[in-house]
């Protein structure tokens, strides 16, 4: 099911609500990671997107679906200069990246942009977020997280949804 939320679109047959406590465990690569964020499996609606607007609670949708990928999403934190959201803007453009949104998050002070990835691959896509890690990392930027990732697991690969376009 489409499911729309400002400028951004999804195909999503399942949705995530955070929970106060920690809903699942799970164990890869030697590695244990905790969710507070619990899987519904029914398709999000506008209501669901219209009470996560109001923060009656929080809604997370999946990054990568049927083996694709909609968007590539940066999160960071932001500073009182907007110093990152500059610095990403002209890498992006240097990539030859002109379609990207940017949102306020739930958390106070996080921002996320949004790349919209149409007809790669997975693979491909992940090389293209290889080819943005190395020119942030080469920038010394540390202070962002880049996902879908290929090294955590997929439930670990989810947005939470913006509260407000910037």
């Amino acid at each position: 099911m489409k499911i729309k939320i400002f400028d951004l679109e999804f195909d999503a047959d399942f949705y995530y609500i955070q929970r106060d406590s920690i809903v699942e465990t799970i164990k890869v690569n030697n590695r244990t990671f905790y969710s507070k964020f619990e899987k519904i499996d029914t398709p999000p609606t506008p209501l669901l997107i219209k009470q996560h607007l109001n923060r009656d609670f929080i809604v997370a949708l999946p990054l990568v679906t049927n083996n694709s990928i909609n968007y590539i999403v940066l999160e960071y934190r932001d500073d009182e200069s907007n110093h990152f959201f500059y610095i990403l803007k002209y890498l992006l453009k240097s990539l030859y990246i002109t379609e990207f949104y940017t949102y306020r998050g739930v958390q106070e002070g996080l921002i996320q942009t949004f790349i919209p990835i149409k007809g790669l691959t997975l693979e491909d896509t992940y090389k293209e977020i290889e080819k943005i890690k190395q020119i942030l990392d080469f920038k010394l930027i540390k202070r962002y997280k880049i996902l879908p990732d290929k090294n955590l697991p997929e439930n670990y690969n989810k947005i939470t949804l913006p509260i407000k376009k910037m």
